[in-house]
């Protein structure tokens, strides 16, 4: 969190993993803790896209995975019309979406970040180099959408953070590997 939360506001990040690495489960995880407050930040609103009811695993419209008592779900909506109900109709401070990658959901992720939202996401990667080789999302590492990029791992086991970059690429943090003699 001190990485990602800078003077009570969250800043723009993106969470880059490949599949099976604890992407949807960190991105759950940060919801929670900014939805209820933390020692960062007093809690805020959070407004979750859950395309696949992945992130709340709601059942009859009540999450059953903990996502924190200031967050709002859609639930099986489309992440691009997801994003911009939430704006419109749940005041939400932060947007949080799994998995981006069309065209919709970088216009859409555009639109909220130029309503005054913060945005959390997910997009599937190895590195940020990876995600600039990608037509679609390189836009968003050029212009420097995300002020902090994530990147999850398996060194140290599944979902492993091994480091943390600003949007110029500055690493912030590095996991560092020991070597034992």
């Amino acid at each position: 969190l001190p990485y990602i939360i800078s003077n009570g506001r969250l800043l723009h990040t993106l969470i880059i993993s490949p599949p099976g690495c604890g992407k949807t489960t960190l991105l759950r995880d940060v919801v929670r803790l900014i939805s209820d407050g933390n020692s960062y930040s007093k809690g805020m609103n959070v407004g979750v896209v859950d395309e696949r009811s992945e992130i709340g695993a709601c059942h009859m419209g009540i999450p059953q995975n903990d996502v924190g008592m200031r967050t709002d779900i859609l639930d099986c909506c489309p992440k691009a019309s997801g994003m911009l109900m939430l704006l419109r109709s749940m005041n939400p401070r932060v947007i949080a979406v799994d998995e981006i990658g069309s065209r919709e959901d970088i216009d859409a992720i555009s639109y909220v970040i130029n309503a005054g939202c913060s945005i959390i996401a997910t997009v599937h990667g190895d590195s940020i180099d990876d995600i600039r080789t990608k037509p679609i999302l390189r836009k968003l590492v050029e212009e420097k959408v995300f002020r902090r990029y994530i990147v999850l791992g398996q060194s140290r086991g599944i979902g492993s953070v091994e480091s943390i970059f600003d949007e110029r690429g500055n690493e912030l943090y590095i996991h560092s590997y020991s070597v034992a003699n």
